[in-house]
């Protein structure tokens, strides 16, 4: 279960070192304060047009390419001063590379990042509209937990909205449920904020034919063990909201009944094949949740090898 002194370094992935705002690296050094960590603002730089591939390749397109860097390490290292305060130690790293999504998940890796921080950009068109492909990535192959922070205002008295599924999981209680809780618990602490359970109980369909009595006991089981997770991380009874009917619906209506200020989820690893897989509830919530988002990984979770181009 996570702690207070369990997050010792927080990473922003910096989009854009030159752009106003700079939501993720301002909430990670709030974290960083607030935990008493380390900052690493990252970029992983790449402008296709210096980029002339295996057969254009050419030293004045090599020496762009540095400058470029230079440029973005010089941005970071202003923002750094700017925003670092006499409590925590603020690190800059930029790198090029094409493959951005798993260059920030390598990056959290290297540099030892107990939760990474990135600002999510939404794209409206024709053809897609939800979180950029690139942000997306990112949630996949985070390794760590992930905030998806929608602005950069102080957390004052954070309420946290922890969101767990025991029933999916078996007969006992998952790693995964147990990261959730414990990680909110940790934030809360932190910031002297609040947090509440909740387990959505999707309705079964009729055509499945379940015997009522069954549907009963398991309903209880279900409920039983959220109450467990509860009490094992210090959370009252009358905190926990167990609801019927489809869970992204009853979450949407949750964080706006509650006035969230973070949901709490996690996302499903199902084996080799699936590893970088999130969860359908979570894929949805991550376009339309109206607060930040805090995404746990299992345990077992591993970033896939890549081999990611630097070109």
């Amino acid at each position: 279960m996570a702690t207070r002194k369990s997050v010792r370094t927080v990473l922003a992935a910096v989009a854009d070192p030159a752009a106003s705002g700079q939501i993720a690296a301002r909430k990670a050094v709030e974290f960083a304060w607030l935990f008493g960590a380390d900052v690493v603002l990252y970029h992983a730089c790449y402008e296709s047009s210096l980029s002339g591939g295996v057969l254009f390749d050419s030293a004045h397109l090599a020496a762009a390419r540095r400058d470029h860097v230079a440029r973005a390490a010089r941005a970071l290292k202003e923002m750094a001063g700017s925003l670092g305060g006499p409590e925590s130690q603020v690190r800059v790293r930029t790198e090029w590379t094409r493959a951005i999504p798993e260059a920030v998940a390598r990056a959290a890796i290297r540099e030892g990042a107990d939760i990474v921080v990135a600002e999510p950009r939404f794209r409206s068109s024709r053809t897609h509209r939800g979180l950029s492909r690139i942000d997306w990535e990112v949630a996949r192959l985070c390794p760590v937990p992930l905030l998806l922070a929608r602005s950069s205002a102080p957390y004052s008295k954070p309420r946290l909205l922890a969101a767990v599924d025991p029933g999916a999981h078996g007969l006992r209680v998952s790693a995964l449920d147990a990261g959730i809780v414990g990680m909110a618990s940790a934030v809360a602490a932190a910031t002297d904020g609040s947090v509440r359970l909740i387990h959505c109980m999707p309705e079964t369909s009729l055509a499945l034919a379940v015997r009522p009595a069954v549907m009963r006991r398991e309903q209880q089981r279900v409920k039983t063990m959220v109450r467990h997770l509860a009490r094992e991380a210090g959370i009252a009874a009358k905190e926990v909201m167990i609801v019927p009917g489809n869970p992204v619906e009853e979450l949407i209506d949750a964080v706006a009944t509650e006035d969230a200020d973070i949901l709490v989820m996690g996302t499903n690893v199902r084996g080799p094949l699936q590893q970088l897989l999130i969860g359908s509830t979570t894929e949805q919530l991550m376009h339309v949740a109206p607060c930040d988002m805090l995404l746990v990984k299992p345990n077992s979770f591993r970033l896939a090898s890549s081999r990611g181009s630097r070109k």
